[in-house]
């Protein structure tokens, strides 16, 4: 009867999200007690319950199913509901560079009417239309039900960015994909994973356990961590699509700017091809070539996509380009030391002029990046406005402190928008950069949500 059930109705494992007559799994319940949100999904009114609990007393409206490895009926009921799929299925990794990745190959299927979707940071997208904004790895559940609408909506090829908290929580459990991306791994999240190999490790599950035989892998061959990963994948049946100065697929052989826009030359498979792009960076370039080589490996024809990459466009908040006269600002979602010193390096050798940067670090959060963004900043930038970024429950200030102690000339303005504001009406004949939230449209204060948009309100302060 139970198995009917799943067939027919919804599943949910989240009393926020779910509805009337949807069957509800109790995942917190033990074999004598109900989960900590029993009482509050059956207010919700699901069709059925089921539960670890063999010990409960009959008392329910709501029929109560118990079961006894619930977490592994529940993984593999999931699985079997929404088991179709598009075709193609890609999942990128790394600390920097996903959105970037994800969003290049969306656009590039798009530009060419390739029916594609992509899930990451910056939201849901299938085709031309944003469905919504999750986690940037939603949950084992959502991420099977979104693949199984793409299926149905007749999309071709999809993208989701695996981060390291997603991999290391199963959230992508009974996925398997046919490419896998690699762009780097740097200091980032380590309050969640404790050390870099840990951190490393959540990332090559991607690689060890979420693979389909005869699958691609795209990966940088100038990273330290290439010899390490190439180890890992040749106890696996993939083939490896590499590009860097050892690429056996790809290398940049010249990067040449002209005016906002980027004209590289390109050896793929041992053809020379020369494109134009309005991408800005090195780093950004690079994510881009992975998606051209996730797009060629697929089928798509090398000669096509050349030609479009002059209508491809940095993704929200990934070195995003305001300009008003002369003064020129980039909205860069940089929150971790290698991505700061990046976008710090790239800005200024792009534009040929010093750099200035406003930014802050997230609370309760990785402490240790703090100071080492903050000496990167005094190095690199011409002026620093440290600011508030995500502050969350933590002392404002506190923060703000621990990034000087590595950039002792910093300005300090607490609020965000003070500090942009001064830092656009200080701007001369610099370029400034606004980092570490992007594409986000709000800040996190306390408990508190507030809308706050870097983006929107340089635009507003240059009355754009």
């Amino acid at each position: 009867m139970l198995k009917k059930l799943i067939n027919k109705y919804e599943l949910s494992s989240d009393t926020r999200s779910l509805k009337e007559n949807e069957i509800f799994f109790d995942l917190g319940s033990t074999p004598n007690c109900f989960g900590p949100y029993f009482l509050q999904a059956l207010k919700k009114k699901p069709i059925c319950v089921v539960t670890k609990n063999k010990e409960y007393n009959n008392i329910y409206s709501t029929k109560i199913y118990t079961v006894n490895n619930l977490l592994q009926f529940f993984r593999l009921s999931v699985i079997q509901k929404y088991k179709k799929k598009p075709n193609y299925l890609c999942a990128v990794t790394g600390t920097n560079g996903k959105t970037s990745v994800a969003h290049y190959f969306l656009q590039l299927n798009k530009l060419l009417n390739i029916s594609c979707a992509s899930v990451g940071t910056i939201g849901i997208y299938q085709n031309r239309k944003k469905i919504k904004s999750p986690l940037t790895t939603p949950d084992f559940l959502t991420n099977h039900k979104i693949f199984n609408q793409f299926y149905k909506n007749k999309i071709s090829n999809a993208i989701i960015e695996a981060s390291s908290h997603g991999l290391h929580q199963n959230r992508l459990f009974g996925f398997h994909f046919d490419c896998g991306i690699f762009t780097n791994i740097t200091h980032d999240h380590l309050d969640y994973h404790k050390t870099k190999k840990n951190y490393f490790n959540a990332k090559m599950i991607l690689f060890k356990k979420h693979l389909k035989k005869n699958s691609l892998v795209i990966i940088d061959t100038d990273i330290p961590e290439f010899k390490i990963i190439s180890k890992i994948l040749k106890q696996k049946n993939v083939t490896i699509a590499s590009w860097g100065l050892k690429g056996n697929t790809a290398k940049i052989i010249s990067i040449k700017k002209n005016n906002l826009s980027t004209e590289i030359k390109l050896n793929f498979l041992n053809k020379i091809y020369f494109l134009k792009t309005n991408i800005i960076g090195k780093f950004q370039l690079n994510n881009f070539l992975s998606a051209l080589i996730a797009c060629a490996k697929l089928g798509i024809n090398f000669d096509k996509l050349i030609k479009i990459s002059k209508r491809i466009n940095n993704p929200q908040g990934r070195m995003q380009l305001i300009q008003k006269n002369k003064k020129i600002i980039l909205i860069d979602y940089a929150h971790t030391p290698d991505a700061l010193k990046n976008v710090l390096l790239e800005t200024k050798n792009f534009f040929n002029k010093k750099v200035n940067i406003v930014f802050g670090c997230g609370g309760d959060r990785d402490i240790q990046k703090r100071y080492l963004m903050g000496r990167i900043a005094g190095k690199l930038a011409h002026k620093t406005y440290i600011t508030d970024d995500n502050p969350r429950f933590e002392n404002p200030n506190k923060i703000r402190m621990q990034i000087k102690k590595g950039c002792n000339n910093a300005i300090i303005i607490p609020s965000r928008a003070a500090a942009i504001k001064q830092a656009i009406q200080e701007l001369k004949n610099e370029v400034l950069i606004v980092a570490g939230k992007g594409h986000e449209n709000y800040q996190i204060i306390n408990n508190q949500k507030k809308y706050f948009s870097d983006y929107h309100y340089c635009r507003e302060v240059l009355n754009l």
